[in-house]
């Protein structure tokens, strides 16, 4: 927590000093989903959610902001999840570039969710803003006290009107423990498969999306269908 702490407490405050620039823009964005998932596991147990966020964008790559969701989550009492995260946006080569980010995740309900919070670092590697290969880590994932580690594997295809996102993910505890497993005996990782069409239209976004996992439904996972549009502001 003390590598990602200093990182996020900067980018709050460079958040303040967007209209002092001129190479930096400023955006909201709230929308509706029919499920939260992440990670391929459903976050609100297959209800709609309400999400909202606000990005800093700077030319020299710099990004920050922050980013909330509805949850209904099975076995706990968290109603919200909030996310605070910084990156850096690097241009390697032509159509080469590198995306370095680290996020806080925290979480709202009751007391007994109040030690779920995490930090998470993540590294992209992209390819014509199309192929992507990505890294990411916690070391103490949820309350589990486990390092969680996820690869990932990504391609989008745009088109005149759409962007078709072909997506799959590794998701892997680096240990193993019989509450944090997934299916009992040594299984401490599960594969997400994920395809997605989106499209804008003025300032709104519409997408739709399915994801399978190799989970069970005891695991809010499985196979989801979800639906969401979000409406963006440009403001500065």
């Amino acid at each position: 927590m003390s590598v990602f702490r200093p990182l996020l407490t900067a980018s709050a405050a460079l958040m303040t000093l967007a209209a002092s620039t001129v190479h930096a823009d400023l955006n909201a964005n709230l929308g509706l989903t029919s499920e939260y998932v992440r990670d391929g596991v459903s976050q609100t147990g297959g209800n709609a959610a309400l999400q909202g966020g606000l990005t800093f964008r700077h030319d020299s790559g710099f990004y920050t902001g922050l980013w909330s969701s509805g949850l209904d989550r099975k076995g706990d009492h968290a109603t919200y999840e909030h996310d605070a995260f910084a990156g850096l946006y690097l241009p390697l080569s032509d159509g080469i570039a590198v995306d370095v980010s680290a996020t806080r995740y925290t979480f709202a309900g009751d007391a007994s969710i109040n030690d779920q919070a995490y930090s998470e670092g993540s590294l992209r590697l992209l390819v014509d803003d199309a192929l992507t290969l990505g890294w990411r880590h916690s070391e103490a994932y949820l309350d589990s006290g486990f390092a969680k580690r996820s690869l990932e594997l990504g391609y989008t295809i745009q088109t005149d009107s759409f962007s078709i996102e072909l997506f799959t993910a590794q998701h892997r505890y680096l240990e193993i423990s019989d509450d944090f497993n997934f299916g009992g005996g040594n299984k401490d990782d599960y594969w997400q498969f994920r395809v997605g069409v989106e499209r804008s239209y003025g300032p709104y976004d519409y997408r739709l999306s399915i994801d399978r996992t190799n989970l069970s439904s005891a695991y809010d996972a499985g196979t989801t269908l979800q639906f969401s549009v979000h409406r963006y502001f440009d403001l500065w």
